[in-house]
């Protein structure tokens, strides 16, 4: 039986906790990695009022205890944003919930530290508080109004950012589509019909450079995201294969406040966007699972050694 120090909560398909595993491996480090979309091979028991859980994959045994868990690293989804699908059997939505549900549970587990604990990246995962507690930290940030109308409230002689309170992943027959921010006119906004679902409406801030910053505990790593040595108009990640990622050093008062914005959250993790602006830093949002696998090989930044320093201190 296989004591674990470290629980991983992921998916098959994940870089960033591929990287994360490796080191783990490396520092010979006792860590199980349960991906969601392979719980249903698994064998479990979980027994509730011991606090302990014995998973059996492949042979292996593995017991996780209250007592001897020291860390969880949870890369997954808070709740499931397709739920329902006309393709997707009633087995499959059963499944689907209630190993989301079982794993949601796993926060019985509160004596070890979390990477971050799933009610605080439920809460922090709000675009409009995370502006909110922004703003109160000390942090510049873009006029926004969320709207499903306009009343006035837009100008036709500028440009503005629009974009999805949430993650919008839709179904269009069969593909999966994304929405990304999108850079408008006042004018184009007045003609839209909105009406069938709120937006954010930002000021569009120019001249930009994006900047992405990963925070870990109070470790910043910051990037530049440039396209020809310049900064990107509209959303980079339209031309992700086109820019590159060139690390550089936050003014001290700006790290600072990234820092204290994750802490306000309860976040112990977090990836932020940040504008750069004529020497003004304005931020955006922030990620509570974002992803930052890409800047391991693009920007040669540490962060799975980070990762796991934290995990095991």
């Amino acid at each position: 039986m296989n004591e674990v120090d470290t629980l991983i909560v992921s998916n098959t398909l994940d870089l960033a906790t591929d990287y994360v595993c490796i080191e783990l491996d490396r520092r010979g480090s006792s860590y199980l990695r349960l991906n969601r979309d392979l719980l249903s091979t698994y064998e479990v028991i979980f027994d509730v009022l011991e606090g302990t859980l014995l998973v059996n994959i492949g042979n292996t045994k593995f017991k996780i205890s209250n007592e001897k868990l020291k860390s969880v690293y949870y890369r997954a989804p808070i709740y499931l944003r397709d739920i329902y699908r006309p393709d997707i059997s009633p087995e499959a939505q059963l499944s689907r919930t209630q190993w989301m549900a079982f794993v949601r549970n796993l926060t019985v587990f509160d004596n070890a530290k979390w990477m971050n604990h799933p009610s605080a990246t439920y809460k922090a995962e709000n675009k409009l508080l995370q502006l909110r507690v922004a703003r109160q930290i000390g942090m510049e940030c873009p006029e926004t109004i969320v709207t499903n109308s306009y009343l006035g409230a837009i100008s036709n002689h500028k440009k503005y950012i629009v974009k999805s309170i949430d993650t919008a992943l839709l179904r269009m027959e069969e593909k999966e589509a994304f929405v990304y921010s999108n850079v408008v006119d006042g004018t184009d906004i007045d003609s839209f019909d909105n009406s069938i679902a709120p937006i954010i409406v930002q000021t569009y801030i120019e001249p930009k450079i994006d900047i992405r910053v990963t925070v870990i505990n109070e470790i910043v790593y910051a990037v530049r995201i440039l396209q020809n040595g310049k900064g990107v108009e509209g959303d980079w990640r339209r031309i992700k294969n086109d820019i590159k990622f060139v690390p550089f050093l936050l003014p001290d008062d700006v790290a600072e406040n990234c820092v204290n914005i994750v802490k306000s959250l309860d976040l112990c993790f977090g990836g932020m966007d940040l504008i750069e602006s004529n020497g003004r830093y304005i931020f955006i949002e922030v990620n509570p699972t974002g992803e930052w696998g890409w800047l391991v090989n693009s920007a040669k930044l540490k962060i799975p050694e980070t990762i796991c320093d934290y995990l095991e201190s």
